[in-house]
This record gives C-alpha cells, structure tokens and sequence, in this order.
C-alpha cells in the first residue's frame, strides 16, 4: 500500500475559454493576494504553483506592477513556482518553433524573478506530441506531467513511466490520471472527505509505482484553499497508515528518481480511453486555426530568416519586435484558445490578436526588405525590384512581384547587365497619396500603376537578387511593352521579352506549341484582368478544351463538376475525383465532431461547375465555382431538405517548374451544424497514414482496432482516426497525392478501404459543449453555452495544396510555404528614414545547406549573443547529413541545445548527421 501522499496547493489559470481575459483578470487580483499573502506569513505552506505559465505572472502585472518585489522574494525562496512555459500550449495544432519559443521567453521571464519549475508542466493539453522529450531535453528539463492521451495500450498502465522520442530523448513522467484538480474544495467534514478519497485513492494506488501519491489542490480559477491544515488532519484519521504533507511536484520526481526500474514509452499520446483528448477539435473555428498556420509560417520562414539577413548586413536585429508578435499569438496557444471550444466574445479576443500578430508581422517584414533595398547603390537605377529567397539553398522558379511605377515602358536587368524576361499578369492604379502624400501635397495627381509581374530565375541562397528598373524607350518596330497609362489608348501588354522584339516561351505545356491565353473561358463574354498584348495573333482565349493546367510535373484536367483529374507525369499515374466537396451533419460542440444519428452525406460529384482557365507563360489559373444545395441545419438534414447553401471557389495555381498544384478555397457558408471536406482519393496506405508534426514525422493507423471495443470498455469518446498535421499528410504507400497546407491542419483515411484522404475545411456548430454525443457519450465538455459565431456563416478563404512528388515531402513543403517574396524600391516612399550606413550588394547570399536533406526550422538570432541560431530537423529519414557553408567555405558552428546556451560541440565544420525525427540546432 502507497503511504506518502504529496498535497501539491496550485490554480490552473485558463486566461480565457467561456469567460474572457479581462474578467479572469479581476479574479487573478484577487486570488494572487491571497496567495501571496499565505505564502509571506505561513513557513508550513511550502510552495503555490502558479500554473506552469508566466502569462499569469505578465497580466497580474499589467495591473498590480506595484508587487514585482514581493514576488520576486518568494520565486527566490522557492515559496511561489513560476515557469517553464509562457502560456499553457497546446501541442498538436501548433508548430514545433511555437512550442519552443514558449519555453524559451516563459524561462526568459523567470530568470527576472528566480528559477523556472523544471518540469514540462501540461496537464490539460489535449493530447502529447511525440517530440516532447526531445523538446524538453533541449531546455534541461528531464520531467514531465501531463493529464490526457495515455492508457495501457501504450505499454503501462502505471502513473510513472519514461518517455522517450526517436533521438534517445528521454523524460520521466508523472501522470495525472485523474486530472490536475482532484484535490479541489476538499471538504472537511470527514464523511464528505471519505466520500470523495474513496473515488480516488484505489485509483492512485492502483497506478503508483513509486508509492508516492499526488493530490493536486487546486481547480481552474479556484482560490487557494485556506482550511487545508484542517483538511489534512481530517486525512489522517480516514487513512492513518498513510502520511499526508504538503509538498512539491519536484519531491515527487525526487521519489520517481529514486525508483528508477520503470516502463519506457514512445510516440504520441492521443487515446481518449480514460479522458477525453477531442480528436476533432483540429477542426473547431477553422478560420482561426487557419490564421494561426498562416502566422506562424509568416514568422518562422519569412520574418526572422529576412531579420537575419539584415543583422548579417548590419542592421539591427529588433528582438523586442519579435517577441512581442510571438507573446501575441503564443497567447492564443493556450489550450482551450487555441482549440477553440470558447465562448463567442473570446474568439473575437482570439481573432484579434491574430489580427495584431499578422500586422506586425507584416510591417516588420515590409520594414527589413526595405532596410535592406534602401542601402544598396543608387547610381546605376533609383527603382529596383529585389526578390528574397528564404530558405537555404539556391531556388529557381517562377516569381511573382510587383512593381510601382510612373514609366510608360519599362525594362528589368540583372546586376550583370543582362535582361530579364517578364510577363504582366495585372495591374492596377494606385493614388499617388499612398505612395506618398508629398507628391500630391505639391499639387501633382497623376496616379502611378502597380504591375504584377511573372518570370522565372534562380536567387541565390538565404539571400536575394536585385533587379534595377530602367524607362525603356521603343525600339524600331518594337510593339508597345509596359505602356499602361491611363488615358493613353494604348493597351498593357501581357508579356514583355526584355526589349528584344521576341515573344517569350508561348506555353507551359511540354513540346504542345500552344501559345498562352491571357483570357478566361471562350464563351464568357467578360474581359480578361489584363488585355492581351498583341503577340502576332498567337495570344488567343483557351478553348473548352483547354480546362486543363500543365506542365513538366502534373497535368490537371478540371472536370464538369469541378473536381480534377490529375496526372502524375513522372510516373504516368492518373487521380481522379481529386478535391470532390464532402457535406455532413455535425451534432458536436466546440470540442468534438459528431454527426447525427440519422446523418445525410452529400458530394458535389452530380454539380455543375463554372471553370474559367487562364494560361501565362509562367503560370496556369483557373477559378472553378461550385454551389451545393445543402440542408439548412439539423432538422432539414433529417427530412432531406436542402435549403442551405455552401458556395465553394476554388483558384488554382500551377507555376512553371513546379511540382505543387496552389489551392486557394473560399466557402461562402450559408448552413448549420455542419461538416465540409476536401476529398483526394488514390490513397495507397499500408494500413497507415504518414504526416508531419513537430519537427519530424508520424505513422498513424487509418483505422484504430480500438474501434470495435470501445462501447463495451465504455472509453470517454470513440477513437476515430481523425488527427492533426502540420504542413503535409498522406498515405504511406508508394501512390497517392499529397496534401499541403497553409491553413487547416486536420484529415481522416475513409472510404469503403481508407483510400481517401479527407482534409476537413471547416466544422459549423452552434454550442460550446453538449452532453450525449453520438461518438462522446455522457456529460458535456466545457459548459453548455449557445455559440452562433461558431457556425461559421459567411466567407471564409483556405489555402492548401497538392503533389505527386513524394521524395522529400517535408522539404517540398516547406518551399510551399516559403514563397519567393519582393520589395519594389522607388524614389519614394510615404514613411521617411534617414539614409543608412550599411552598404548592400544587389546579390547576396547569408549561407547555403548543400547536402539538400534536412529541413529549416528556424534562422534567427541568439537572443543573448551576437550570433545567428540555424535550426534544421530530419523531415524523413533515418539518417541525413547537413553542412553549412558561406561564401569562404565550410562554416563553423556551435552544436547547441534548443536553449541556445548549452554548447554541444564547439567549431564544428564539414557534414554533421541527423537521425530520424532528430533536431539539430547550431550557432555561428
């Protein structure tokens, strides 16, 4: 019999999920004093957990700045336990750089006050990533604890156990098998309190493997409990063969420690058969999860790589800027925020900080391009268009820029003189006010034109190519070019060939000798967005025919209700019923999927579609529209009425050179109670879908055999096999598209044999929780509230992708959401700066990865030292090499954990090797 019981006083904090951040707020003043106050006059209350979080310590702040000191004097006695973590992250929705950042500026904050609690402290996240001990190892933290995902079918059915990811990685774990607030309110009336021990002593015994017992006394929001001494003289005498104290979560890993002969566990912890994990949340208020991927891609690949450029050109390197956009989003991070299961007044709070994270994303990126653009030479051009390319090695294919300017025509050249070839796929006129209020302030209102442009070349790597805007005068029967004055007369042209005269390549399609269009559909009767140059007659609008996008990689027919067949090129495989719509009933919540027992499933297989193709020479579009008939909500769907609408768009994107076909889908949602799927059939899957997580990947069952047991084991929610992915997922056989993503991060293998890869777009639901569910039976999670906003009525706009290419995914991946992106430098400019010291080249390259197998994570710099931090990650692989090199040679780094302070392996040069799922992070 276990007979040390460890009563560990803590609160959890949700700083938001039915209530918002300013009312927990008001409560957090209140509860802290008490605290505080119990902590500074009891020597036998040890210890207050504060939560794992130190959010809780930067909003108590906010409003109580006056008592840093005292909590500073209790973090340094060791009294009030703060940290690791800025905010309670969710770990499966959220990329791998987010869970690291929140340990990196939540210990960044402790160090102000004291030390950190060493323990990876999670115990409501919704399910355990299987990168955790990596992740926690890099930050020397060897413990962790956590609530949901496991049961015996991991390998023990014991509460401590060890944990270890593909690296050797290892962490020892305390479970909460029965959740962080057993030890709420504890009464001390001693019926009450054997009442309520009896539900949970023979569980905790049962489990132990130490015989150390934890009680955690405390419960979301809850005050401490002051009549605690009481309580425990009250456990005494019910169980006076055990001895009942106050204590530590680092005294029980001290008991943990000492066992040492205990069960070793291994992956992802996403089983709900003890407590519900909510396998379907990926999918709740898919607008702002979509926003979360979209920022957390704008910070990682584009942001802090373009940031570092700039330190290395010298130019400040803003950390304060940096990390004020990840505490925004990292406060959307928090489990139930993240998940979504709040109430509608915090989702518009959640959608607000999106809102002020992407823009000062946006702003800071603007800024840095033009640091960058502003300091090189202006002798030779005053306008200039320079291309970035933000990943590690050198890339060539189609770009798309813009450029601003008065000229009637215009030429583009390289550094070295030559000139490049470019197509105008738009443009539109701009107010000479938003350039710059200057100008017209003077009196001169002539508007300026954007243009689009599209071209294909190759930029250097982790760096950028300049091109100098020149005013070209017109050669002797040389057609119009640039000409797109208003006023003039004179048509804009849809392709410029660098001054020569030539037309460029006419199509995209290998060996066909078809010319591009510039124009949507025959038949339509609408204009194209650019007209047409004269090209010698050979520009012409694509025939009916021509509903098709090609080029070296895929060939994509667009079928007559909107669906795709596509052909693998490389291997001559065909895919058809490729992005087919998919509408069910959803009688869940906030929290889960869960479809009506009388459900009624829809395809748009029997649609109708209107498909407009647009043909370039550096890329093919198409916008194809789909409009399902779909019922209202609930009650129509179980008398077959359909009297709600989905009207779909899809825009499609092949480039030249590109093995990805871009999938833009805006939904225009007029129903309820919902579920919207993108179907991509052709799935060969061993049994197993493969994607990617946390800086690596993950094998999954398309089907759980726990299917067939868990009524009759009576689990708290039925174990479908719907899971997250961060940026890619498929099958794990040898055929099959891939699915890309800047956006939703949810899919399901279904289908009569788990040959089809369902990405979910959206889920329309009405309450934040419900009790009964057809796949969660019994109470509601959260709280029964209404949640109109959830439904998702309206437009809503998702990006995702596909590809045959499966050699390397993770990589492929990772380009597609690290896009080429530009900066137009010209003689003006609404924000003044004074000119800057630093002197840029127009070609540039920061360092290159030539061994072409491990992705980046992350280019940033050390927050404490004048250095860069390069993060890469082993994507697929059971073994790859990476070496760095600059422009001397091999480069020299330090081999260092992910706290960026522990050195590794000191001046290490050539290849270094990276094993499966591995992270490898160095400074130089």
């Amino acid at each position: 019999m276990a007979d040390k019981v460890h009563i560990v006083p803590h609160f959890h904090w949700d700083r938001e999920w039915y209530f918002t951040a300013e009312e927990s707020k008001i409560l957090l003043v209140n509860d802290m004093e008490e605290v505080l106050t119990m902590l500074e006059t009891r020597e036998d209350y040890p210890c207050f957990v504060l939560d794992g979080q130190t959010s809780v310590l930067e909003d108590y702040f906010s409003v109580s700045p006056e008592n840093r000191e005292r909590v500073r004097a209790l973090v340094q006695r060791g009294k009030l336990i703060i940290g690791p973590w800025y905010t309670q992250t969710d770990e499966m929705v959220v990329g791998g750089e987010s869970i690291v950042r929140n340990l990196l500026y939540g210990m960044k904050d402790c160090r102000e006050f004291g030390s950190p609690m060493m323990i990876g402290y999670l115990p409501d996240s919704f399910g355990q990533s299987a990168r955790m001990p990596q992740i926690l190892r890099g930050f020397n933290i060897e413990n962790s604890m956590f609530w949901r995902g496991t049961s015996e079918r991991m390998g023990t059915d014991r509460t401590e156990f060890f944990w270890e990811d593909d690296d050797g990685s290892r962490v020892a774990v305390q479970l909460l098998p029965l959740g962080y607030a057993i030890g709420k309110y504890l009464p001390v009336e001693k019926e009450a309190l054997r009442k309520r021990m009896e539900k949970y002593m023979p569980v905790l015994e049962r489990g132990t493997a130490t015989g150390h017992l934890l009680v955690p006394n405390g419960h979301d929001q809850m005050p401490l409990q002051r009549n605690i001494f009481q309580v425990m003289e009250t456990m005494r005498e019910l169980y006076p063969d055990k001895e009942f104290f106050l204590s530590r979560y680092e005294d029980v890993f001290a008991a943990i420690g000492r066992q040492g002969n205990l069960d070793t566990l291994r992956g992802e912890f996403l089983d709900g058969r003890y407590m519900r994990v909510h396998r379907s949340i990926f999918s709740s208020r898919a607008d702002l999860k979509a926003a979360n991927t979209r920022i957390e891609n704008k910070i990682t690949n584009l942001l802090e790589p373009l940031a570092s450029i700039a330190y290395k050109l010298g130019f400040p390197y803003h950390h304060g800027l940096v990390e004020a956009i990840w505490k925004e989003l990292m406060k959307n991070h928090a489990h139930d925020s993240i998940g979504c299961c709040c109430s509608d007044k915090v989702h518009r709070a959640i959608a607000d900080r999106y809102f002020l994270a992407e823009e000062r994303a946006d702003r800071l990126i603007e800024f840095y391009m033009r640091k960058i653009v502003d300091a090189m030479d202006c002798s030779r051009a005053l306008d200039k268009l320079t291309v970035f390319n933000l990943l590690p090695y050198e890339r060539e294919g189609m770009i798309r820029g813009k450029i601003v300017t008065k000229m009637k025509r215009f030429v583009l050249e390289r550094p070295d003189g030559s000139r490049l070839e470019y197509e105008i796929a738009d443009h539109r006129i701009v107010d000479a006010g938003l350039i710059d209020r200057q100008i017209v302030h003077y009196g001169d209102y002539e508007p300026f034109v954007e243009y689009t442009l599209e071209f294909c070349d190759r930029i250097p790597a982790m760096g950028f190519t300049t091109y100098l805007v020149r005013e070209a005068e017109a050669l002797a029967g040389e057609r119009p070019a640039a000409s797109m004055a208003a006023g003039t007369g004179e048509s804009p042209a849809a392709s410029v060939a660098a001054g020569t005269g030539e037309n460029p390549a006419a199509s995209m399609v290998a060996g066909t000798g078809e010319s591009p269009a510039a124009s949507m559909a025959a038949g339509t009767g609408e204009k194209p967005a650019v007209e047409p140059a004269d090209l010698g007659g050979n520009c012409r609008p694509a025939s009916p025919a021509a509903n098709t996008l090609e080029n070296e990689y895929l060939s994509v027919t667009i079928e007559p209700n909107g669906s795709l067949t596509v052909l693998d090129k490389q291997k001559g495989q065909y895919y058809r019923d490729v992005l087919l719509l998919e509408d069910g009933s959803d009688d869940g919540d906030g929290y889960d999927y869960s479809p009506a027992a009388d459900d009624w499933v829809l395809t748009s297989k029997e649609e109708t579609a209107d498909v407009r193709c647009q043909h370039g020479t550096y890329s093919h579009k198409a916008r194809v529209r789909v409009s399902m008939a779909v019922p209202a909500g609930l009650e129509s769907r179980s008398k077959r009425r359909r009297d709600g609408r989905v009207d779909v768009e899809f825009e499609l994107e092949l480039k030249a050179g590109s093995p990805v076909l871009e999938v833009r889908v805006t939904v225009d949602n007029q129903a309820d109670s919902h579920r919207l799927r993108l179907l991509v059939p052709g799935q060969e899957h061993e049994g197993f879908s493969v994607s990617d997580n946390q800086f690596g990947m993950v094998r999954r069952p398309v089907r759980d055999e726990a299917m067939d047991v868990w009524e009759k084991e009576g689990w708290s929610e039925r174990p479908d096999s719907i899971y997250p992915f961060l940026s890619w997922v498929t099958g794990c056989g040898e055929r099959g598209l891939a699915v890309l993503t800047n956006s939703v991060r949810e899919y399901e293998m279904t289908g009569p044999d788990y040959g089809v890869l369902a990405v979910t777009l959206f889920r329309s639901v009405g309450v934040l929780g419900k009790e009964g569910l057809l796949r969660r039976p019994g109470r509601p999670s959260g709280i029964k509230m209404e949640t109109p906003d959830s439904q998702l009525r309206g437009s809503h706009t998702y990006e995702i992708a596909l590809t045959a290419c499966r050699d390397h995914l993770a990589r492929t991946a990772k380009e597609y959401v690290t896009p080429f992106i530009s900066y137009n430098k010209m003689p003006y400019n609404a924000m003044k700066l004074n000119p800057a010291e630093a002197k840029v080249p127009y070609v540039y390259s920061l360092l290159r990865e030539t061994e072409g197998r491990v992705v980046l994570g992350a280019l940033k710099k050390a927050e404490d030292e004048d250095k860069l931090i390069a993060r890469f990650y082993n994507g697929g692989g059971e073994k790859v090499p990476v070496r760095l090199k600059d422009g001397n040679g091999d480069l020299a780094v330090d081999v260092v954990k992910l706290n960026e302070t522990d050195v590794l392996s000191r001046h290490v040069t050539g290849v270094q090797w990276v094993g499966y799922n591995q992270i490898f992070t160095c400074k130089f």
